[in-house]
């Protein structure tokens, strides 16, 4: 300890500093520079005032040419959004510390860290940035929230898709999603976006069940004037609106042999035609497209062209279902409520012990969006500041639609909702469009269902 008698001399001696770095007109930036610790802080914009040297060592950045930048765009941090350290600190005005995320140095190297942020005043934070790469990192309670791009997760399966994410991103490949409807295959293109060097360009995503054949073609390659009937002026499609970035068709397995044919002709030449003109358009885009069929098969059955599947197929990621990732499910769960009760205003804090339980045993068979659906509904229900076993969704514990024949499910939900077929699908849990399709495959018509 220091005691008053000693100068400032010798008390620097004492701590092994040159006496000019701990004079007084060094200030607090002279201090913070001195310690072991990693810190830098932030405006209220989470643009980076200062950063001492610990951080910058651990970081591998320079302090010249960060310092105004956005933390998020220096660090390169994996999980950023509300829920972050920085940004809950400079938000709310609270501290919030063992963060863990990832940062990407210059190299290209990750590191872990944890991240301990403390405001300071007039929205600007403090943030104390700690290594447990390695061994030394802290494992995460599965109620802990973790995001990548708005992908939460609290499983290690989820951790080795956001790895898989990271080693694709950089590069131009194509990458085929597979998973179920409902596993966030437009979240992980979105981050596929974000990560890679096309972040800065437009991010063009398609439903491709949502159009019929013709009315697919003119969307993704656009069409000259009078084209065909209602073409009053030449119109610019998909591909060309994410020149520069990134498209990403969704339901690819549901398009026909001929829009087969003019992707292939995007993925193999990088030029699209628009209906009705002869010549070619250069696009510099990247492709990403999703599925919850399995295409394979399709080839296998002629439904799809080998040669675009292989085009398509040049790095794959299986999103799993949520039934294989229970690890994930709490953490969905509350962060769910949290945002719904932000969104409505109602006072709902928690969940009971018997919910989560129930949560836990469910099989999900529309998966993440299944569970935002009964989180929203179960709130709603809810007369008290925890949902109770009794606020769940009619049939969600067993006799309802989760333990249905998929034909049977659709049914019962059109049932349920005298044939409005978006509000059954928000309780199957998967898209509008997603339901449509199903409902003509099975045969179903939703004037069955109607009311008198």
């Amino acid at each position: 300890m220091v005691t008053p008698s000693r100068n400032t001399s010798d008390a620097a001696q004492a701590m092994q500093i040159p006496a000019e770095e701990s004079a007084p007109s060094a200030g607090i930036p002279a201090l913070l520079e001195l310690l072991p610790v990693g810190i830098f802080t932030t405006d209220e914009q989470l643009h980076i005032l200062s950063i001492n040297r610990a951080a910058r060592e651990l970081t591998g950045i320079d302090a010249e040419p960060v310092l105004g930048q956005r933390c998020d765009e220096v660090l390169r941090c994996s999980f950023c959004g509300p829920q972050c350290a920085a940004c809950e600190a400079s938000l709310l005005g609270r501290a919030r510390t063992a963060f863990p995320t990832d940062i990407v140095r210059p190299d290209g190297s990750r590191c872990s860290v944890l991240l301990d942020a403390v405001p300071i005043g007039e929205g600007q934070v403090a943030v104390i940035v700690r290594n447990v790469t390695g061994g030394n990192r802290i494992r995460v309670r599965p109620e802990e929230k973790w995001s990548f791009h708005g992908l939460l997760c609290a499983s290690g399966t989820m951790k080795e898709i956001v790895d898989r994410i990271r080693d694709v991103a950089p590069y131009n490949s194509t990458v085929l999603i597979l998973g179920e409807s409902g596993t966030g295959k437009e979240l992980v293109a979105r981050a596929l976006h974000a990560e890679s060097p096309r972040s800065s360009g437009p991010f063009v995503a398609v439903n491709c069940s949502a159009y019929s054949e013709n009315l697919l073609e003119s969307e993704l390659f656009g069409h000259v004037r009078g084209s065909f009937t209602g073409a009053d002026r030449d119109r610019r499609g998909r591909f060309e609106s994410a020149d520069g970035g990134t498209v990403f068709l969704d339901e690819i397995g549901d398009i026909s042999s001929k829009i087969q044919v003019k992707l292939l002709r995007v993925l193999q030449e990088r030029e699209i035609e628009r209906v009705g003109e002869n010549t070619t358009r250069p696009v510099d885009l990247r492709v990403i497209a999703a599925t919850n069929r399995d295409l394979r098969r399709a080839v296998a059955e002629g439904r799809f062209r080998e040669d675009l599947y292989y085009r398509l197929n040049v790095f794959t990621l299986q999103l799993p279902p949520l039934r294989q990732r229970v690890e994930d499910v709490t953490a969905l769960a509350k962060y769910f409520l949290e945002r719904i009760a932000e969104e409505t205003g109602k006072q709902v804090r928690g969940f009971s012990e018997e919910v989560l339980r129930l949560f836990a045993s469910h099989t999900w068979p529309g998966n993440v969006r299944e569970l935002e659906n009964v989180v929203e509904s179960s709130l709603v229900r809810a007369r008290g500041p925890i949902v109770q076993a009794v606020d769940l969704p009619a049939g969600f514990r067993g006799g309802g639609l989760p333990e249905l024949e998929p034909e049977d499910r659709i049914r019962a939900a059109l049932h349920r909702t005298a044939g409005c077929v978006t509000r059954a699908a928000r309780l199957l849990g998967v898209h509008r469009t997603t339901l449509w399709r199903q409902m003509r495959e099975q045969g179903l018509r939703r004037e069955e269902f109607l009311l008198g």
